[in-house]
């Protein structure tokens, strides 16, 4: 306690301004979220921190880019005075309903308090968690440190490569801008603000989660019908709370929670309780742990499991992230793909690009809500809103903006279709059309200036021929989502049994695998002529004896790996059925004369379900060809992205299923089973967080003798600094 009071005494003052920026960023938009974000419970209150640092941070970007303004502290606060200009502007010049600030404090002021509280908590939390172990110089940590201090340094936009002399960076740096940004502000040099953006992240990231998972649940508690006004006054629903439990859970489930590696191979693995089998099945071969540590792993029969994390070995934690691995014809393992969830992301401590976008994709699934319960279409001055945030999100992390550009089409597809009586017509396909293509043209006309020095290691697609995902690997990784998903989908096929539109979602998911199939065999074709492709196709095929000897083997392997696909693809029919409901002949009748009979949030849950098991499906047939030469990088960006929209679908699906009152619930027996599945995920999913903030905080550096989130001087050897001292002189 000494040594935390110490720190406190010493570095308190960071959290206090870091803390306090942040929150002065989210009041400068809250305006502007109040006309635009109204759709939501809490009018985006919860989503309104990402969405300030975004926009503080674009129009600052842009200014000085353009000239207009110095990359200074004068220069951030004449962009936030900007902004806060903006804002005010629209909340008098839009159309909207009267404000009413006592009504609207009396009806969320339970959600404000609690999402500053978690704020304050995590923030520190995790600033306390780096004080312990502030590296700054393993895995790509200095490179992040560098980006943030050449920003820090340059005089405009683009900011000085740290490496080539007289060159812009050309990398998404977005996110290091309003690392910097912060940083500047609050007169930290940039190893400290790198520890405390990295807090901030966590910190960001856990709220807006709980931001949007307490409005997916809490627009439920609003009756959207006469029916359901008429259950209201017969019963107590949706008490305050169960908005805030949903909330919680899905800040768990994000953030939080680890995979099933640790719980069915970690643990066991380092009790010495497994076998080779064992092993084998979950496709995690001994061999795999003897790499990553000089340790042998030997199964002693009388040994027994054994929680003890301070003696697992140096960097055990790292394993969860790497449970993919992809095996060559001959069984070699030909790479691990990265496997990575945001609870290892927070545990590593790198604010590599998909870090430093995570909050503000999980505020992009927040817009994409609001739209969906606005029930309108979307204005120019909302369509403008998201085209800056898919803009902002390819500058942060380019992978993201494409599916987020997808998730809000597709939630506007979603309003359409339950406005339109389960059917999509011509008019609105166009619609869709158009909007996608403004979206599309705001964000590159906002972000011009970055787009035009941009180059992309990324040169098209590439044919999966041997790496289909085995399945119980797949369930090491995504299995708590997977059940938490195929039980909220189960539920509601049940719901909708009678409107089920199988003809449909058997067209679109097989449609899907016959398109992805379609894709590779033409790419496989086209590699005859194509030196590219030639090299990465046909290369691989005659070094393994020619089609003759591999086709029977990629065949083999499909079909014993084919479990993956059908899980999923499952998943993908019964979510489009649903949907898309099926309209009923003349002869059949139903008690619902609706055609949609399913909420709002229902839908939005399995477009989330939709878009999370699309992205681990796609995979096994294509990845994206950069400079890997395999489905490293597209597994990592996919099924990260995956997690999170899996997550804040789980959160949902555990209210819908245990405590929606307005809906048909699965019998006490079925609820009670998944209470303790329940149960069971979050358990498991709490080792791994557990354990190796442990490890890392107390164990890889032994106990600290002095806090501290400055990493710099640990970053440089005392040759190094003397250098760099010289230099100077």
């Amino acid at each position: 306690m000494d040594l935390i009071l110490d720190w406190i005494a010493r570095e308190g003052y960071i959290f206090v301004s870091w803390w306090l920026m942040i929150a002065i960023a989210g009041w400068t938009v809250m305006p502007l979220a109040w006309r635009l974000l109204g759709g939501l419970p809490d009018r985006g209150y919860t989503l309104a921190k990402p969405l300030g640092l975004l926009l503080i941070g674009f129009v600052y970007w842009l200014l000085v880019s353009l000239g207009l303004l110095g990359n200074t502290t004068g220069g951030i606060l004449v962009a936030w005075l900007i902004v806060l200009t903006l804002a005010f502007i629209a909340l008098n010049r839009l159309r909207g309903n009267a404000i009413s600030w006592s009504a609207y404090w009396r009806e969320n002021r339970t959600v404000i308090i609690v999402s500053e509280l978690l704020f304050a908590v995590l923030f520190f939390t995790w600033l306390l968690y780096r004080a312990h172990n502030p590296d700054t110089y393993t895995t790509e940590k200095p490179m992040e440190l560098a980006f943030i201090s050449s920003i820090m340094r340059s005089d405009t936009f683009p900011p000085n490569d740290p490496w080539l002399s007289g060159y812009a960076i050309s990398y998404y740096y977005f996110g290091y801008v309003i690392a910097a940004m912060l940083s500047m502000l609050s007169g930290v040099t940039s190893s400290i603000g790198f520890s405390a953006m990295f807090s901030a992240l966590f910190a960001l990231a856990g709220t807006t989660a709980f931001g949007v998972g307490y409005n997916l649940v809490r627009a439920r508690g609003i009756a959207q019908s006469a029916a359901e006004v008429a259950i209201d006054a017969a019963k107590r629903i949706q008490p305050r709370f169960v908005p805030l439990s949903a909330g919680m859970l899905a800040l768990f489930l994000v953030v939080l929670m680890g995979n099933f590696q640790t719980l069915l191979i970690e643990l066991p693995m380092q009790s010495n309780i497994v076998t080779e089998d064992y092993l084998n099945f979950w496709g995690q071969p001994r061999a795999s742990f003897e790499r990553l540590d000089d340790r042998m792993y030997a199964y002693d029969p009388d040994a027994s499991l054994r929680f003890e994390p301070a003696t697992w070995g140096y960097w055990w934690w790292f394993g969860a992230s790497r449970v993919l691995g992809d095996y060559n014809l001959d069984g070699t393992n030909s790479g691990e793909p990265i496997s990575e969830f945001p609870a290892f992301s927070f545990v590593l401590g790198d604010t590599h690009p998909h870090v430093l976008a995570l909050p503000f994709v999980i505020m992009t699934i927040g817009l994409m809500l609001n739209l969906l319960l606005t029930w309108r279409a979307p204005n120019r001055y909302e369509i403008g809103l998201y085209g800056l945030i898919i803009g902002g999100l390819i500058f942060m992390n380019a992978w993201d903006g494409p599916i987020y550009l997808a998730g809000i089409i597709g939630a506007e597809a979603l309003r359409r279709v339950m406005r339109g009586n389960g059917r999509l017509r011509i008019g609105d396909w166009w619609s869709l059309f158009m909007l996608g293509l403004g979206l599309l043209f705001i964000a590159i006309i906002a972000y011009l200036p970055f787009f035009i020095g941009f180059r992309s290691q990324a040169s098209g697609f590439l044919p999966n021929i041997i790496q289909p995902t085995y399945f119980p690997r797949l369930f090491l990784m995504m299995g708590p989502l997977l059940l938490l998903s195929g039980a909220f989908v189960a539920v509601e096929l049940w719901r909708g049994r009678r409107r089920m539109n199988w003809s449909l979602g058997l067209t679109i998911g097989l449609g899907l695998l016959a398109l992805l199939i379609s894709v590779m065999l033409l790419l496989i074709f086209l590699s005859s002529f194509n030196a590219g492709l030639y090299a990465r196709v046909q290369g691989f095929v005659d070094m393994n004896g020619g089609w003759a000897q591999v086709l029977p083997q990629v065949l083999q392997r499909r079909f014993a790996h084919g479990l993956t696909s059908v899980v999923l693809l499952t998943i993908m029919i019964i979510v489009i059925a649903r949907l898309f409901p099926r309209i009923l002949g003349i002869s059949e009748t139903d008690d619902d004369d609706q055609v949609v009979t399913y909420a709002p949030s229902t839908g939005f849950a399995l477009l989330l379900v939709g878009i999370g098991t699309t992205l681990l499906f796609v995979p096994d047939f294509l990845y994206i060809a950069d400079n890997f030469g395999w489905r490293i990088n597209t597994i990592f960006k996919f099924y990260y992205q995956a997690w999170v929209t899996l997550s804040i679908a789980g959160a949902y699906a555990t209210y819908t299923i245990l405590a929606d009152a307005r809906l048909a619930r699965p019998a006490m027996p079925l609820r009670l089973v998944f209470g303790v599945m329940l149960v069971v995920i979050i358990a498991a999913g709490s080792i791994y967080p557990l354990a190796a903030t442990y490890s890392r905080a107390y164990v890889e550096r032994g106990a600290p003798s002095v806090l501290s989130i400055d990493g710099g001087d640990l970053s440089l050897s005392s040759n190094m600094i003397e250098m760099v001292h010289c230099v100077d002189r």
